[in-house]
């Protein structure tokens, strides 16, 4: 399987045609927006910025929700990427977090998700949605290409979602390569149970990835993205046993004690028992040679048609996370290849 490298960011309308410029400068095959309105900008304006600065890269977002925006609106947004960008736009969604957090919501149900993606799916095949008793289509989007809708799983039951109405699963459940395939079997067969071809559904994975000649400086610059990573694992109603014994307890302590206003960020109180062994385990940690090994024996174990890299934190030091970042590119991308 030819696997796709891509990144995350966060919405930046300010750099964001420059970020993606440098990360299609850099080889990376894609880069995906984060939607989180209290912490960065509108992510469908930075991607449009982003797609009039590139030519090649995919541009999604990762991810935006089923709450603050409307299925219609969604749907609209980023068939609008699409036109910008040449058809180069992916649709990542999934239940919500700081997003909804400090709306002070919690995350979508499973079933709200389904239901969402399954509108939305519609809005972009061209079809009459109805809402509200009041059926409805796009009236502008003949000829457009239909974006792929992904689905961020990392629970069993939105991976099963994600077999039915998605076009893709990818998962977020830290480096545990047999958690991963777990919840991609689990789409393949929820895809199967509802009449579809479970082949037909796309893999990937969102990990924490961070390289440097220095250990310890790949793990400062990527602790904060880790912790976020572990929080997902510990949402109301993620199931705590599908965690790996040697990690349930950090990823029960960051849930307890998440700091939503530090997000992603390396001075989190949430992170205090997330120490150098948690991050190896859980993310891509350590020199160059060494996440180039990890990384391709995890995808010989699972594998996936992508894989979304994390590869920073709010609060790192702005010189070590540019090293990270160039490591990534020049060092590890090229053998990945």
């Amino acid at each position: 399987m030819n696997t796709e490298y891509w990144v995350t960011n966060f919405a930046a309308p300010d750099r964001a045609g420059r970020i993606a410029k440098r990360y299609e400068d850099d080889g990376w095959d894609g880069m995906l927006f984060t939607d989180s309105q209290h912490h960065n900008g509108d992510v469908y304006q930075s991607l449009a910025l982003a797609s009039v600065a590139t030519e090649r890269i995919g541009l999604g977002t990762g991810v935006t929700n089923p709450l603050t925006r409307n299925a219609a609106v969604t749907a609209a947004a980023i068939l609008s990427v699409q036109v910008e960008s040449g058809g180069r736009g992916i649709l990542g969604i999934g239940r919500g977090d700081s997003s909804l957090g400090h709306l002070g919501l919690r995350p979508a149900s499973v079933a709200v998700l389904e239901d969402y993606v399954a509108k939305v799916q519609g809005y972009l095949r061209g079809e009459a949605v109805v809402q509200n008793d009041h059926p409805a289509h796009l009236k502008w989007i003949e000829g457009i290409p239909k974006p792929p809708v992904d689905i961020a799983a990392t629970g069993p039951r939105v991976s099963e979602v994600a077999g039915r109405v998605a076009d893709s699963i990818t998962v977020a459940v830290g480096a545990d390569a047999e958690r991963m395939q777990r919840n991609i079997d689990r789409a393949r067969s929820a895809r199967e149970a509802a009449g579809l071809d479970p082949s037909t559904i796309a893999t990937g994975a969102h990990l924490n990835v961070a390289a440097h000649p220095d250990v310890a400086v790949a793990r400062r610059v990527v602790r904060g993205s880790i912790g976020t990573m572990a929080h997902f694992s510990s949402m109301r109603g993620a199931p705590l046993d599908e965690v790996a014994a040697s990690e349930r307890g950090v990823v029960r302590d960051v849930g307890e004690h998440y700091q939503l206003a530090l997000h992603g960020d390396v001075r989190a109180v949430h992170l205090q028992k997330v120490d150098d062994a948690f991050i190896d385990r859980f993310g891509v940690v350590g020199t160059p040679q060494q996440v180039v090994d990890r990384l391709g024996a995890m995808l010989d174990q699972v594998p996936l048609g992508r894989v979304c890299m994390m590869h920073g934190s709010r609060g790192a030091d702005p010189t070590e996370l540019r090293e990270v970042r160039d490591c990534l590119a020049r060092e590890v991308l090229p053998k990945l290849r």
